[in-house]
Order: C-alpha cells, then sequence, then structure tokens
C-alpha cells in the first residue's frame, strides 16, 4: 500500500483552488487508478467564468449504460479554498509535531489520500456490489460539481460516505445551507434636506432589527442533535452609501441561514418576506435575490453506512453545522455519513493540517465500510 501521507504530498502540491480548473488534479487521480484496472468516467462542465470543471467516478467494476448505480459511493471533493500569497508553503506539505500542515491538508486533499490508498491496497476484484469513487469540482462555492450530477441523472447510489474533516467522527446530519441578497433603495439628496430624500440606510437598520428578532423566534424550533441546536442566521456583508453628506439611495446585504433538517429552507425567506410587508416603508423598495438553498440532510443512527465507519461500538456519532455535499447525495438515494480525518477548525486557513494517525485510521475505517457494504 502507498502510504496516505506520500499521496498526500503529491495532492497539496497541485494546486486546484475554486477559481481554477480542477482537471490537472483530476487527470493526476485517473493516472493512479489506471494501472489498478478500474473503469472511470469523466463529467465536464463550464463554470459562470467559462473555466473547466471536472468530475469524475470511477469503479473497479464496469459501469452500466446511463445511470450509474452503486452500492456505497466514496465522495470528495477536489477544489480548496484560495490561499494567500504569503502562506509561502501552501502548496508545500510540511510535517511538524506529527501533523502535516498545507492547503487542503484536511478540506479535502487528506481523504482524498486516504481514499485512493485505501483502494490501491484492497483486492477488489470479487466485490459483490458496486463501488464507486466520486471526485467532484466546486465544493467550495456551493457544491456545484455534486449539483450537476443530481440534475444531470447520471449517478444514484444506496449509501455514501462524504469526505470532510470531522476528526474521525461520523456525522449522520447537517444543516441546510442558504443564502440571499437583500437590495433597499430610496431616494438620494442632500443630507441638509434629509425631507427630500428617503434613506436606505436607515429602512436598512429597520429591517435588520426586525431579523434579529426573527432569529431568537428561531430559537423555537429545536433539534437537539446540533449545537447550536436551531436555525442559525447571519449577516455577514452590508453595503450602502455614496458619501458623507448625501442620503443613501442604496444600501444592501447578504442574509445566511443554516436550516435543520425538519425545517424547509424556504422557511427563513417566507418570514422575510412578511417582515417586508409589514414594514411597508413608504418611499423604499426592497428586494430579495436568492442565490442558494440547499436543504440539510439526516441518516437514521442504525443505518449499515452509519455502523460501517464506527471505530468502535462505543463511537460517537455527531451532527455538523457546516456545508457539505451530503444533502446532494441523498437526494441521490443515498444514505449517508460525513467522515474524514484533520478538524475544520483548523480549515480554509494557514492552520489547515491533518494528524498522521488519523490518516492512517482513515485508511481502515474506509477498508471495513468497504467490506461491509460491498464484499
Amino acid at each position: 500500500m502507498i502510504p496516505s501521507a506520500t499521496l498526500l504530498h503529491e495532492l497539496v502540491a497541485i494546486s486546484s483552488v475554486s477559481s481554477q480548473s480542477n482537471r490537472p488534479l483530476i487527470e493526476w487521480i485517473q493516472k493512479f487508478l489506471l494501472p489498478l484496472g478500474w473503469h472511470q468516467r469523466l463529467l465536464t462542465y463550464e463554470d459562470v467564468a467559462g473555466i473547466e470543471k471536472v468530475n469524475l467516478i470511477a469503479s473497479p467494476q464496469t459501469f452500466s449504460e446511463g445511470t450509474i448505480n452503486a452500492e456505497l459511493a466514496i465522495v470528495c471533493h477536489t477544489d480548496t479554498v484560495p490561499y494567500s500569497a504569503a502562506w509561502s508553503d501552501a502548496t508545500n506539505l510540511i510535517e511538524r509535531e506529527g501533523k502535516l500542515h498545507g492547503c487542503g491538508a484536511c478540506d479535502d486533499k487528506g481523504f482524498l489520500a486516504c481514499t485512493l490508498a485505501t483502494v490501491s491496497a484492497m483486492d477488489l476484484s470479487n466485490l459483490k456490489h458496486q463501488l464507486c469513487l466520486v471526485f467532484t469540482s466546486d465544493e467550495e462555492i456551493g457544491c456545484r460539481g455534486a449539483r450537476f450530477l443530481f440534475e444531470q441523472n447520471v449517478f444514484r447510489a444506496k449509501y455514501a460516505i462524504v469526505g470532510e474533516p470531522t476528526s474521525l467522527v461520523p456525522a449522520r446530519a447537517g444543516k441546510g445551507y442558504c443564502l440571499a441578497g437583500v437590495s433597499i433603495k430610496g431616494k438620494a439628496a442632500h443630507s441638509a434636506f434629509p425631507e427630500t430624500g428617503r434613506s436606505a440606510i436607515f429602512a436598512a437598520a429597520r429591517l435588520l432589527q426586525e431579523i434579529e428578532i426573527m432569529a431568537q423566534e428561531l430559537k423555537l424550533n429545536r433539534n437537539e442533535s446540533f449545537s447550536p441546536p436551531w436555525t442559525t442566521l447571519n449577516v455577514g456583508e452590508i453595503h450602502g452609501g455614496t458619501a458623507k453628506n448625501v442620503i443613501p439611495s442604496e444600501c444592501s446585504f447578504l442574509l445566511e441561514w443554516r436550516p435543520i433538517p425538519e425545517q424547509p429552507p424556504g422557511h427563513v425567506l417566507d418570514c422575510l418576506e412578511k417582515i417586508i410587508d409589514r414594514l411597508s416603508i413608504e418611499g423604499i423598495e426592497i428586494g430579495i435575490e436568492v442565490l442558494r438553498m440547499d436543504v440539510g440532510f439526516e441518516t437514521r443512527i442504525d443505518s449499515r453506512v452509519i455502523q460501517s465507519v464506527r471505530s468502535h461500538p462505543e463511537t460517537t456519532i455527531n451532527t455538523i453545522a457546516f456545508g457539505t455535499e451530503a444533502p446532494w447525495l441523498a437526494r441521490m438515494g443515498a444514505e449517508v455519513v460525513v467522515i474524514g480525518p484533520g478538524s475544520m477548525l483548523t480549515a480554509h486557513s494557514p492552520r489547515e493540517c491533518v494528524p498522521t494517525t488519523e490518516l492512517d485510521e482513515c485508511v481502515k475505517i474506509l477498508q471495513t465500510a468497504i467490506e461491509e457494504l460491498c464484499a
């Protein structure tokens, strides 16, 4: 078996931030799988900037015509978030105190390295059920690769293991992820004569006060599996105004919410529209543009895929609040678990790292899951 740490060195060295094509990394994976005799199917599209993005589905067994139906899918995204120019060793994996540091070390190339190390060490010639590896694009900017597979109806699975850094604690459920742009339009005027204008910023302030009240009301609908156990709201960006002495005619902000699985993702949007109708500020126009509306996912704790990745019978089963491709795999028919080496607390930063011990343990977990679900 090729050590996962060795593979991770090579994977991190291939820059694959979401603004670039991920084809170089996909081609590296293809070359790795080729001598193992794996069948492969590429599915490509162009992003909004016209850049080619590639999804790869690979299996030791032949593919059926049309939609691929897998017993088990092991899913890993190939893109990373951007890294600062000041992070000179971003693509040069460095080991310090038992941890490997680099961009993508845990999100998500650590799991990718473990997946490849696992299949290179196993005899998969006599599997009774179809195993597929699914390598996706653009997870970091909206799970666009997984969404593409769903929309094209090219893939379905009974079980799915989605790789994300969870410190190898299985996650059986995750919140959704929703994002909307809110625009407020008023009327510009000289600030010495405010009665001749309509302040978009003042109107936005009133709206934001109501949104804050809504955030408190959302706490009444709880799912104690999560921390925090309710749908959360955040206004992460706000922009408005042109000068200190001009009544602002425009203001806009981004509203993000992460719904618990049993709550429709559109619930917050419905509440927001009712608030806007109630405010009905004279001379002010408020618009909403939905940018993302992803549901959560929830898998029964007794699902075979959950049990297959438990290192020990007493292993804790968790939930996650961050976004993953798991909801899209659930929409493709799968019972889903999210698991992987490293912690999301270090991801998306120059602190990103993965413990070498967790890489080794992850390989064992994947081997067991393949044996239990496919062999």
